[in-house]
Protein backbone atom coordinates (compact mmCIF):
# COMPACT_ATOMS: atom_id res chain seq x y z
CA UNK A 1 0.00 0.00 0.00
CA UNK A 2 1.51 3.22 -0.98
CA UNK A 3 1.74 5.68 1.57
CA UNK A 4 -0.37 9.16 1.01
CA UNK A 5 1.88 12.37 0.70
CA UNK A 6 -0.23 15.28 1.73
CA UNK A 7 1.31 18.76 1.08
CA UNK A 8 2.05 19.61 4.39
CA UNK A 9 3.43 16.60 4.94
CA UNK A 10 5.88 17.47 1.61
CA UNK A 11 6.23 20.51 3.52
CA UNK A 12 7.86 19.03 6.45
CA UNK A 13 9.74 17.12 4.67
CA UNK A 14 11.03 20.12 2.29
CA UNK A 15 11.92 22.43 6.15
CA UNK A 16 13.82 19.38 7.87
CA UNK A 17 16.00 18.75 3.98
CA UNK A 18 16.18 20.54 0.65
CA UNK A 19 15.88 24.42 2.56
CA UNK A 20 18.33 23.45 5.51
CA UNK A 21 21.28 21.90 3.85
CA UNK A 22 23.77 23.10 0.97
CA UNK A 23 22.98 22.28 -2.28
CA UNK A 24 24.92 22.42 -5.57
CA UNK A 25 24.60 24.57 -8.81
CA UNK A 26 25.90 24.62 -12.27
CA UNK A 27 25.88 28.17 -14.00
CA UNK A 28 25.97 27.12 -17.91
CA UNK A 29 27.64 30.36 -20.02
CA UNK A 30 29.68 30.27 -23.50
CA UNK A 31 32.69 29.02 -23.62
CA UNK A 32 34.97 31.51 -23.26
CA UNK A 33 33.51 33.50 -20.83
CA UNK A 34 33.64 31.45 -17.65
CA UNK A 35 36.15 33.79 -15.90
CA UNK A 36 33.18 36.47 -16.28
CA UNK A 37 30.87 34.56 -14.86
CA UNK A 38 32.82 33.02 -12.21
CA UNK A 39 33.92 36.89 -11.05
CA UNK A 40 29.84 37.70 -10.73
CA UNK A 41 29.04 34.08 -8.94
CA UNK A 42 31.27 35.31 -6.66
CA UNK A 43 29.92 38.31 -5.24
CA UNK A 44 26.44 35.99 -4.58
CA UNK A 45 25.75 35.66 -0.89
CA UNK A 46 26.79 32.62 0.49
CA UNK A 47 28.07 31.04 -2.42
CA UNK A 48 31.02 28.71 -2.47
CA UNK A 49 32.86 28.34 -6.08
CA UNK A 50 33.35 24.08 -5.98
CA UNK A 51 35.21 24.98 -9.68
CA UNK A 52 35.20 26.17 -13.37
CA UNK A 53 35.06 23.75 -16.43
CA UNK A 54 34.68 24.48 -19.62
CA UNK A 55 31.43 26.11 -20.47
CA UNK A 56 30.35 26.55 -16.72
CA UNK A 57 31.02 27.51 -12.93
CA UNK A 58 29.59 24.88 -10.11
CA UNK A 59 29.14 26.47 -6.99
CA UNK A 60 27.09 25.95 -3.84
CA UNK A 61 25.01 27.04 -0.78
CA UNK A 62 21.67 27.38 0.71
CA UNK A 63 18.56 27.01 -1.61
CA UNK A 64 18.49 30.80 -1.53
CA UNK A 65 21.50 31.27 -3.40
CA UNK A 66 19.48 29.91 -6.38
CA UNK A 67 17.40 32.83 -6.42
CA UNK A 68 19.98 35.25 -5.96
CA UNK A 69 21.87 33.41 -9.27
CA UNK A 70 19.04 33.47 -11.10
CA UNK A 71 17.58 37.25 -10.50
CA UNK A 72 21.38 38.64 -10.37
CA UNK A 73 23.79 36.51 -12.86
CA UNK A 74 24.20 38.64 -16.17
CA UNK A 75 25.89 36.28 -18.31
CA UNK A 76 24.80 33.12 -17.23
CA UNK A 77 22.28 31.19 -20.29
CA UNK A 78 21.40 28.54 -17.72
CA UNK A 79 21.37 27.57 -14.66
CA UNK A 80 21.12 23.83 -13.39
CA UNK A 81 20.84 22.30 -10.01
CA UNK A 82 22.78 18.85 -8.95
CA UNK A 83 20.54 16.11 -7.70
CA UNK A 84 22.31 13.62 -7.52
CA UNK A 85 25.69 11.77 -8.77
CA UNK A 86 26.50 8.00 -9.09
CA UNK A 87 27.36 5.03 -11.15
CA UNK A 88 25.19 2.98 -13.23
CA UNK A 89 26.56 0.60 -15.18
CA UNK A 90 23.25 -1.25 -16.52
CA UNK A 91 19.95 -0.06 -17.17
CA UNK A 92 17.98 -2.05 -14.06
CA UNK A 93 21.22 -0.05 -11.70
CA UNK A 94 19.87 3.64 -13.06
CA UNK A 95 16.43 2.42 -12.59
CA UNK A 96 17.22 1.66 -9.04
CA UNK A 97 19.37 4.38 -7.73
CA UNK A 98 16.73 7.06 -9.36
CA UNK A 99 13.65 5.35 -7.92
CA UNK A 100 15.40 6.08 -4.30
CA UNK A 101 16.04 9.88 -5.09
CA UNK A 102 13.86 12.18 -3.02
CA UNK A 103 11.97 13.10 -7.02
CA UNK A 104 8.74 14.18 -4.69
CA UNK A 105 11.07 17.53 -3.69
CA UNK A 106 10.59 18.76 -7.05
CA UNK A 107 7.81 16.94 -8.78
CA UNK A 108 4.93 16.17 -6.27
CA UNK A 109 1.67 17.34 -7.38
CA UNK A 110 2.64 18.24 -10.69
CA UNK A 111 0.81 17.06 -13.85
CA UNK A 112 4.15 15.75 -15.79
CA UNK A 113 7.53 15.96 -15.72
CA UNK A 114 10.18 16.09 -19.08
CA UNK A 115 13.59 13.78 -19.08
CA UNK A 116 16.48 15.23 -21.23
CA UNK A 117 19.52 12.37 -21.67
CA UNK A 118 22.96 12.68 -23.34
CA UNK A 119 25.38 10.09 -23.22
CA UNK A 120 29.53 9.90 -24.03
CA UNK A 121 31.57 6.79 -23.61
CA UNK A 122 29.21 5.32 -21.43
CA UNK A 123 27.48 0.98 -21.25
CA UNK A 124 24.59 3.21 -20.94
CA UNK A 125 24.84 4.82 -24.49
CA UNK A 126 21.14 5.00 -26.11
CA UNK A 127 19.31 8.09 -24.93
CA UNK A 128 15.78 6.96 -25.44
CA UNK A 129 16.11 4.05 -22.66
CA UNK A 130 18.05 6.44 -20.30
CA UNK A 131 15.25 8.83 -20.55
CA UNK A 132 12.56 6.07 -19.78
CA UNK A 133 14.46 4.14 -17.10
CA UNK A 134 14.79 7.47 -15.37
CA UNK A 135 11.18 8.33 -15.99
CA UNK A 136 9.72 5.00 -15.17
CA UNK A 137 11.59 5.37 -11.80
CA UNK A 138 10.50 8.57 -10.87
CA UNK A 139 6.60 7.17 -11.57
CA UNK A 140 7.37 4.72 -9.44
CA UNK A 141 8.73 6.67 -6.29
CA UNK A 142 5.78 9.02 -6.60
CA UNK A 143 3.39 6.26 -6.92
CA UNK A 144 4.89 5.27 -3.77
CA UNK A 145 3.20 7.91 -2.07
CA UNK A 146 0.19 7.55 -4.11
CA UNK A 147 0.72 10.43 -6.46
CA UNK A 148 0.99 9.56 -10.30
CA UNK A 149 3.02 11.63 -12.91
CA UNK A 150 3.03 11.83 -16.78
CA UNK A 151 5.95 12.04 -19.12
CA UNK A 152 5.63 15.62 -20.82
CA UNK A 153 8.85 16.87 -23.15
CA UNK A 154 7.22 20.23 -22.26
CA UNK A 155 6.94 20.44 -18.62
CA UNK A 156 8.35 23.15 -16.55
CA UNK A 157 10.03 20.06 -14.35
CA UNK A 158 13.11 19.18 -16.86
CA UNK A 159 15.66 16.23 -15.05
CA UNK A 160 18.76 16.07 -16.98
CA UNK A 161 20.37 13.12 -17.13
CA UNK A 162 24.41 12.75 -18.23
CA UNK A 163 26.10 9.81 -18.26
CA UNK A 164 29.92 10.01 -18.64
CA UNK A 165 31.57 6.74 -18.40
CA UNK A 166 29.06 5.34 -16.83
CA UNK A 167 28.64 8.01 -14.13
CA UNK A 168 25.61 9.21 -14.15
CA UNK A 169 25.09 12.74 -12.90
CA UNK A 170 21.16 14.03 -12.48
CA UNK A 171 20.39 17.72 -12.24
CA UNK A 172 16.98 19.86 -12.55
CA UNK A 173 16.53 22.88 -14.65
CA UNK A 174 16.31 25.54 -12.98
CA UNK A 175 15.90 28.29 -15.30
CA UNK A 176 13.55 27.31 -17.95
CA UNK A 177 13.55 29.98 -20.67
CA UNK A 178 17.15 30.81 -21.20
CA UNK A 179 18.48 33.41 -19.66
CA UNK A 180 19.85 35.65 -22.35
CA UNK A 181 16.45 36.24 -22.99
CA UNK A 182 15.89 39.64 -20.91
CA UNK A 183 12.54 40.33 -22.47
CA UNK A 184 13.66 43.94 -23.98
CA UNK A 185 14.47 42.88 -27.12
CA UNK A 186 12.18 41.82 -29.85
CA UNK A 187 13.03 43.78 -32.28
CA UNK A 188 17.05 42.79 -33.41
CA UNK A 189 19.30 43.49 -36.91
CA UNK A 190 21.24 41.23 -38.20
CA UNK A 191 22.95 37.73 -36.25
CA UNK A 192 22.54 39.96 -33.02
CA UNK A 193 24.54 39.27 -29.89
CA UNK A 194 22.95 37.80 -27.23
CA UNK A 195 22.08 39.53 -23.91
CA UNK A 196 24.59 37.46 -21.86
CA UNK A 197 27.10 37.77 -24.11
CA UNK A 198 27.28 41.73 -24.60
CA UNK A 199 27.40 41.82 -21.05
CA UNK A 200 30.55 39.29 -20.65
CA UNK A 201 31.95 41.35 -22.77
CA UNK A 202 31.43 44.64 -21.19
CA UNK A 203 32.44 43.21 -17.66
CA UNK A 204 35.56 41.58 -19.60
CA UNK A 205 36.27 45.03 -20.85
CA UNK A 206 35.96 47.02 -17.40
CA UNK A 207 33.24 49.12 -18.37
CA UNK A 208 33.50 50.74 -15.34
CA UNK A 209 36.31 52.89 -16.15
CA UNK A 210 35.13 54.70 -19.02
CA UNK A 211 33.55 58.32 -19.03
CA UNK A 212 31.75 57.41 -22.80
CA UNK A 213 30.78 54.22 -24.16
CA UNK A 214 29.96 53.95 -27.76
CA UNK A 215 29.00 51.69 -30.72
CA UNK A 216 28.96 52.55 -34.26
CA UNK A 217 27.79 49.46 -35.70
CA UNK A 218 24.88 49.26 -32.54
CA UNK A 219 22.32 47.40 -34.80
CA UNK A 220 19.35 46.31 -31.98
CA UNK A 221 21.37 48.27 -29.38
CA UNK A 222 22.32 45.32 -27.15
CA UNK A 223 26.17 46.64 -26.03
CA UNK A 224 24.23 49.89 -24.83
CA UNK A 225 21.67 49.03 -23.27
CA UNK A 226 23.60 46.13 -21.74
CA UNK A 227 25.61 48.56 -20.62
CA UNK A 228 22.63 50.89 -19.36
CA UNK A 229 21.64 48.33 -17.21
CA UNK A 230 24.94 47.39 -15.76
CA UNK A 231 25.32 51.37 -14.79
CA UNK A 232 21.72 51.64 -13.44
CA UNK A 233 22.39 48.28 -11.21
CA UNK A 234 19.40 46.60 -12.57
CA UNK A 235 19.40 43.12 -11.88
CA UNK A 236 18.84 41.15 -15.26
CA UNK A 237 16.19 38.42 -13.45
CA UNK A 238 13.58 40.69 -12.68
CA UNK A 239 11.44 39.88 -14.90
CA UNK A 240 12.37 36.50 -15.42
CA UNK A 241 10.03 33.02 -14.67
CA UNK A 242 12.26 30.67 -13.76
CA UNK A 243 11.31 26.87 -13.69
CA UNK A 244 12.14 26.67 -10.20
CA UNK A 245 8.54 28.59 -9.57
CA UNK A 246 6.82 25.25 -10.29
CA UNK A 247 8.83 22.72 -7.43
CA UNK A 248 6.95 22.23 -4.32
CA UNK A 249 9.70 24.18 -2.45
CA UNK A 250 9.49 27.44 -4.54
CA UNK A 251 9.23 30.21 -2.06
CA UNK A 252 7.73 32.88 -4.32
CA UNK A 253 7.66 36.08 -0.85
CA UNK A 254 11.78 35.34 -0.95
CA UNK A 255 11.92 35.48 -4.54
CA UNK A 256 10.07 39.03 -5.42
CA UNK A 257 12.31 40.39 -2.04
CA UNK A 258 15.30 39.16 -3.96
CA UNK A 259 14.31 40.27 -7.31
CA UNK A 260 13.17 43.62 -6.26
CA UNK A 261 16.26 44.31 -3.40
CA UNK A 262 19.14 46.81 -4.80
CA UNK A 263 21.92 44.58 -7.16
CA UNK A 264 24.33 45.46 -4.71
CA UNK A 265 27.25 45.92 -8.05
CA UNK A 266 29.65 48.66 -7.21
CA UNK A 267 28.38 51.75 -9.34
CA UNK A 268 30.76 53.54 -11.54
CA UNK A 269 32.27 56.73 -10.67
CA UNK A 270 30.18 58.51 -12.84
CA UNK A 271 27.18 57.80 -14.95
CA UNK A 272 28.95 57.42 -18.19
CA UNK A 273 27.67 58.39 -21.57
CA UNK A 274 26.01 55.52 -23.66
CA UNK A 275 25.66 56.36 -27.57
CA UNK A 276 24.93 54.10 -30.47
CA UNK A 277 24.44 54.54 -34.04
CA UNK A 278 23.85 52.61 -37.29
CA UNK A 279 23.58 53.15 -41.02
CA UNK A 280 20.61 51.29 -41.03
CA UNK A 281 17.75 53.46 -39.88
CA UNK A 282 15.26 50.55 -38.88
CA UNK A 283 18.27 48.88 -37.43
CA UNK A 284 18.28 52.71 -35.15
CA UNK A 285 14.37 52.05 -34.31
CA UNK A 286 14.60 48.66 -33.05
CA UNK A 287 17.41 50.10 -30.87
CA UNK A 288 15.15 52.97 -29.36
CA UNK A 289 12.01 50.33 -29.07
CA UNK A 290 14.53 48.05 -26.90
CA UNK A 291 15.44 50.80 -24.65
CA UNK A 292 11.99 51.58 -23.99
CA UNK A 293 11.39 48.26 -23.02
CA UNK A 294 14.52 48.33 -20.97
CA UNK A 295 13.30 51.09 -19.01
CA UNK A 296 16.88 53.15 -20.21
CA UNK A 297 15.76 55.58 -22.63
CA UNK A 298 16.73 58.23 -20.41
CA UNK A 299 20.60 57.51 -20.12
CA UNK A 300 21.27 55.87 -23.97
CA UNK A 301 21.14 58.19 -27.15
CA UNK A 302 21.10 55.95 -30.31
CA UNK A 303 21.37 57.86 -34.01
CA UNK A 304 21.40 56.96 -37.80
CA UNK A 305 25.12 57.40 -38.72
CA UNK A 306 27.86 55.45 -41.53
CA UNK A 307 30.76 54.24 -39.18
CA UNK A 308 33.21 55.10 -41.35
CA UNK A 309 32.11 58.76 -40.42
CA UNK A 310 32.08 58.30 -36.67
CA UNK A 311 33.48 60.98 -34.92
CA UNK A 312 33.80 59.20 -31.61
CA UNK A 313 31.12 61.82 -30.65
CA UNK A 314 33.03 65.13 -30.87
CA UNK A 315 31.57 66.77 -27.40
CA UNK A 316 32.89 63.92 -25.38
CA UNK A 317 36.49 64.43 -25.20
CA UNK A 318 37.40 62.20 -22.73
CA UNK A 319 38.96 58.77 -23.74
CA UNK A 320 36.26 56.33 -24.05
CA UNK A 321 35.44 52.65 -25.15
CA UNK A 322 34.41 51.83 -28.67
CA UNK A 323 32.73 48.18 -28.95
CA UNK A 324 30.77 46.38 -31.80
CA UNK A 325 29.93 43.56 -33.24
CA UNK A 326 31.76 43.92 -36.44
CA UNK A 327 29.90 43.06 -39.77
CA UNK A 328 30.17 39.06 -40.44
CA UNK A 329 28.09 36.79 -41.84
CA UNK A 330 24.42 37.38 -42.23
CA UNK A 331 25.76 41.23 -40.87
CA UNK A 332 28.45 41.46 -44.00
CA UNK A 333 26.26 43.64 -46.03
CA UNK A 334 26.01 46.94 -43.93
CA UNK A 335 28.46 49.71 -43.50
CA UNK A 336 30.14 48.79 -47.11
CA UNK A 337 32.03 45.88 -44.93
CA UNK A 338 32.14 43.26 -48.08
CA UNK A 339 35.10 45.44 -49.36
CA UNK A 340 38.24 44.31 -48.57
CA UNK A 341 39.03 47.66 -47.65
CA UNK A 342 36.47 47.88 -45.16
CA UNK A 343 38.45 47.58 -42.21
CA UNK A 344 41.58 49.91 -43.02
CA UNK A 345 39.22 52.33 -43.47
CA UNK A 346 37.38 51.73 -39.92
CA UNK A 347 40.73 52.05 -38.77
CA UNK A 348 41.87 54.76 -40.02
CA UNK A 349 38.59 56.50 -39.00
CA UNK A 350 39.19 55.38 -35.37
CA UNK A 351 42.48 56.90 -35.15
CA UNK A 352 41.80 60.23 -36.61
CA UNK A 353 38.57 60.51 -34.37
CA UNK A 354 39.62 58.38 -31.61
CA UNK A 355 42.76 58.60 -29.99
CA UNK A 356 43.64 57.24 -27.05
CA UNK A 357 40.31 55.26 -26.74
CA UNK A 358 40.07 51.47 -26.20
CA UNK A 359 38.27 49.10 -28.35
CA UNK A 360 36.59 46.17 -28.34
CA UNK A 361 35.06 44.25 -31.51
CA UNK A 362 33.68 41.27 -32.24
CA UNK A 363 34.60 39.62 -35.86
CA UNK A 364 35.27 36.37 -37.43
CA UNK A 365 38.62 37.41 -38.43
CA UNK A 366 41.44 37.22 -35.53
CA UNK A 367 43.42 39.08 -37.75
CA UNK A 368 41.32 42.30 -38.42
CA UNK A 369 43.49 44.21 -35.96
CA UNK A 370 46.35 44.20 -38.68
CA UNK A 371 44.01 44.79 -41.46
CA UNK A 372 42.69 47.84 -39.77
CA UNK A 373 46.07 49.26 -38.64
CA UNK A 374 44.92 48.77 -35.07
CA UNK A 375 47.67 47.55 -31.88
CA UNK A 376 45.91 44.40 -30.44
CA UNK A 377 46.07 43.74 -26.96
CA UNK A 378 44.27 39.96 -26.60
CA UNK A 379 42.03 37.87 -28.45
CA UNK A 380 38.65 35.47 -26.79
CA UNK A 381 38.07 33.07 -28.93
CA UNK A 382 33.82 32.26 -28.82
CA UNK A 383 31.10 31.25 -31.05
CA UNK A 384 28.02 33.54 -31.62
CA UNK A 385 25.24 32.23 -34.01
CA UNK A 386 27.08 29.16 -34.84
CA UNK A 387 30.19 30.94 -36.11
CA UNK A 388 33.46 30.75 -34.45
CA UNK A 389 34.26 34.86 -33.80
CA UNK A 390 36.54 36.90 -31.42
CA UNK A 391 36.23 39.72 -29.08
CA UNK A 392 39.93 41.37 -30.29
CA UNK A 393 40.73 44.35 -28.01
CA UNK A 394 43.31 47.06 -27.80
CA UNK A 395 43.83 50.82 -27.57
CA UNK A 396 44.05 53.25 -30.11
CA UNK A 397 46.96 54.75 -30.78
Amino acid sequence: MPVTLTPEGLRRRLKRHILREQQTFFAVTTPGFENALLDEIRELPDAVIIGQVNGGVEFAGPMELMYHAAAGLRTANRLIMRVAEFTARSYPELYNKVKRLPIEWFAAFAEGIAVEASSTASRLHHTGNIEKAVFDACAARLASFGLAIGRDDGAPIRFLVRMNEDHCTISIDASGPLFYKRGYRLDTAHAPLRETTAAALLLLSDWRKFPVIADPLCGSGTFIIEAALLALGVKPGAGRSCAFRAWPCFNEGLWNRIKQAPSGSVPPPAFPKLRGSDISSSAVQAAIANAERAGVTACVSFATGNCLEFNGFGDLKAPGLVIANLPYGKRVSTAGAAQNEWPQRFGNRLRRACRGWSWGFVTDDRHFARAAGLRQRSCLPFRNGGLDVYFVTGTIT
